[in-house]
């Protein structure tokens, strides 16, 4: 049983070519050998017609044709010709030498059985028989006159020879294009299996952990089609699988620092080494304060893995931007007082209705508001606006501070990036804020961009869907 395209390709084609070619070939012996045969036939007819004309005026005036005239007509239609009645008898002429009649019948039924059309007979040639034969009937003078007949004789050695000279001519030509179909089938068959091993052979070193590896059939056809979607997929399978080592590796990293403060500080307990009560309110204040940060960065990470799967529940529903912005700033006082910082709100009072989530609306105001306290500069004023537009309502958050180099931008939104890379987490960050933020924001159907000047001002702009009239 063959298992490879390949080889049902190359099976299929061949045998596609040969039964192409022994069907045209056994029609056109056929159609050959026919039109030659009836093209005799035709033609030993319309003479005998002739020598018909010829003998009966003869036969009516009481003389017989002559030896010499028959042997003349005969060369002319290419045949024996010959005369006989009803019983049987030549009137003139010889029949063929070992010709008993038997190919007729007897000739009593001949006039009883035939079915003779304009005076003439043709018996059909049998397979395997060289010969035509043919009769036509002759005009009788009177009722009492015994039927006779003009029998012709015709050999068909020729044609069968042509015949047989073009089935050799087939046969040739069959040979051939067998060759032919190997060849093209072997050159099909490796054009269209080629380039799936070369696909499969990339996709089994994928498999095995080779995330570079890339099919070079790439052409501008259907399997072309199929390898550069491979190539799509295999990047982007790349692409997750380095952003989840980086994820784990800043996890990782995350993780260790607080964890290893909290050992230090533990084992200092225990060794003995903290001796006095304040030094011991102090270190486990910051258990505490470590433990928090533990708690807030496994929280934080379990909303993303929920936001970026699509299990975290959004309800939407109407909320007053203006009441609710001015809730969640008064939260805020005691991180503003430490940095001598104001925040100036500016929200129309005629600002439609946005649809949101009021907890999930809380988490970006927050995340957006305590990063833009963390770098602001000490004594500047942070400003909240809101407009409308296109049935969305933009929330611009502004500070004042060292804002954002352009090539830091488009990154800023990644989880655990950071814009200084020497700088370590500080006052309770996670550094999955920003992430958090823009899925949220999505979730709620909006959108959240940055624009920021390096050194004057960094400007956070998240929308939110207006309330529908519905």
């Amino acid at each position: 049983m063959i298992r490879s395209i390949f080889g049902k390709l190359l099976v299929s084609h061949i045998a596609i070519i040969l039964v192409s070619v022994l069907t045209l070939g056994l029609l056109m012996s056929y159609l050959v050998r026919d039109h030659v045969i009836e093209t005799k036939r035709r033609d030993l007819l319309a003479k005998g017609g002739a020598a018909v004309a010829i003998v009966a005026p003869l036969l009516a005036s009481g003389q017989k044709p002559s030896a010499d005239l028959l042997d003349a007509m005969s060369e002319m239609a290419g045949g024996d010709i010959w005369l006989m009645d009803k019983n049987g008898q030549v009137l003139a002429g010889q029949p063929p030498a070992g010709w008993s009649g038997k190919r007729l019948g007897r000739i009593s039924d001949l006039w009883e059985q035939a079915d003779w059309q304009d005076g003439r007979v043709l018996k059909p040639r049998r397979r395997g028989d060289p010969s035509i034969i043919a009769a036509l009937l002759l005009p009788r003078e009177n009722a009492d006159t015994v039927p006779a007949a003009l029998f012709l004789f015709a050999p068909v050695t020729g044609v069968a020879r042509t015949a047989e000279a073009l089935e050799r001519l087939l046969l040739y030509s069959l040979a051939a294009s067998i060759v032919a179909a190997i060849l093209a089938g072997l050159l099909t068959a490796r054009s269209l299996t080629r380039p799936l091993h070369d696909i499969s052979r990339a996709a089994a070193a994928f498999a095995q952990g080779d995330y570079n590896s890339r099919t070079i059939a790439t052409q501008r056809d259907e399997i072309g089609d199929l390898g550069r979607t491979f190539n799509s997929m295999a990047i982007e399978l790349a692409q997750i699988e380095q952003n989840r080592r980086e994820f784990l590796s800043d996890v990782s990293h995350e993780l260790k620092s607080p964890v290893a403060s909290i050992q230090v500080m533990a084992e200092a307990m225990l060794d003995n080494l903290v001796t006095t009560a304040e030094q011991r309110t102090r270190y486990l204040a910051n258990i505490v304060d470590e433990s928090k940060r533990i708690g807030r960065l496994v929280g934080d990470l379990l909303d993303l893995s929920q936001l970026e799967a699509g299990e975290l529940a959004i309800t939407g529903q109407p909320i007053s931007l203006s009441d609710f912005i001015a809730s969640q700033t008064a939260k805020l006082t005691p991180f503003l007082e430490d940095k001598e910082l104001t925040i100036n709100t500016n929200i129309p009072p005629a600002l439609p209705l946005a649809t949101a989530d009021t907890d999930r609306l809380k988490q970006v105001l927050t995340n957006l508001l305590t990063n833009a306290i963390r770098h602001a500069v000490p004594g500047s004023v942070i400003s909240i606006t809101a407009r409308t537009f296109q049935q969305q309502i933009a929330v611009d958050i502004k500070n004042i501070g060292l804002g954002i180099e352009p090539e830091h931008l488009p990154h800023i939104w990644q989880r655990f990036y950071r814009v200084d890379k020497a700088r370590s987490r500080v006052e309770g960050g996670t550094g999955l804020g920003l992430a958090i933020t823009k899925k949220l924001v999505e979730a709620m159907g909006g959108t959240v961009s940055v624009n920021s000047t390096p050194g004057k001002t960094t400007t956070f702009t998240f929308t939110l869907p207006v309330k529908s009239n519905s």
